[in-house]
């Protein structure tokens, strides 16, 4: 097993557990199947905190500096994430993306997104253990901004999918609407640190609720923002230096 991996997986739990915010899914779909709203209320407090999980990337000069690629993100480490179809979000105007298979350097996949900011991979499955790399054009000629992510080994990702089976048949033997199920899924990945993945279950429901769909557009303001302030402070700090 991958020991970044397992130390996050132990390091989430103990937070989660700790803080006490998320709710057990199954609690939350007994309670209130219909209606899964407080959930949303408490992934928008984490992700909109002071060290908030998810760490956009930025463009670091002009004309790619209004460009913030919010998931996959990057962290310390590269992102790994569950889904081999998974969410790609920005903040910013993009004329294409490309999916790049760095095992041997190739583009594997290219869609025109300039009416979005937000696109669910649909070429071949990502493969379990490979990392790929998401490049995003302004225009034909405009430098992109990138970022390197790693799909889940197949070994770990295989016990989570099982995982993810069982508890959407639960949900779906009780009814529960489909928000509810998004969000047990969220907060199982939540629970694991694969923040990515808990993105891509909020942006995947196509009627959500009132309290998600504000969440849903203030990810890339709040998260964006602070990246921005980041940029600033570090220009700041080395124009301070060169003097």
């Amino acid at each position: 097993m991958n020991k970044s991996f397992l130390s996050r997986v132990i390091l989430s739990s103990l937070v989660f557990s700790t803080l006490a915010i998320l709710p057990n899914q199954a609690v939350l779909a007994r309670k209130n199947p219909q209606k899964p709203t407080s959930f949303w209320g408490n992934i928008s407090q984490i992700l909109f905190s002071k060290k908030p999980p998810v760490k956009p990337r930025k463009g670091g000069s002009r004309p790619i500096d209004s460009i913030c690629i919010i998931s996959p993100d990057t962290p310390s480490e590269t992102r790994i994430i569950w889904s081999d179809r998974p969410l790609f979000a920005w903040q910013g105007k993009v004329k294409t993306i490309k999916v790049t298979d760095l095992n041997n350097n190739t583009v594997i996949f290219s869609e025109n997104v300039e009416n979005t900011q937000q696109f669910t991979y649909t070429g071949e499955p990502l493969q379990p253990g490979q990392t790929y790399k998401l490049d995003i054009f302004l225009g034909k000629e405009n430098p992109a901004v990138f970022v390197k992510f790693q799909i889940m080994e197949s070994e770990q990702r295989d016990s989570i999918t099982a995982e993810l089976k069982k508890l959407k048949s639960r949900l779906q033997a009780k009814k529960s609407h489909s928000e509810a199920i998004a969000v047990a899924k969220a907060d199982y990945f939540a629970k694991l640190g694969l923040w990515s993945d808990v993105l891509q279950q909020a942006y995947s429901v196509q009627k959500p609720s009132p309290e998600l769909d504000r969440m849903l557009k203030e990810i890339p303001k709040q998260l964006c923002k602070d990246s921005k302030a980041e940029s600033k402070d570090t220009n700041s700090f080395r124009l301070r230096s060169k003097t």
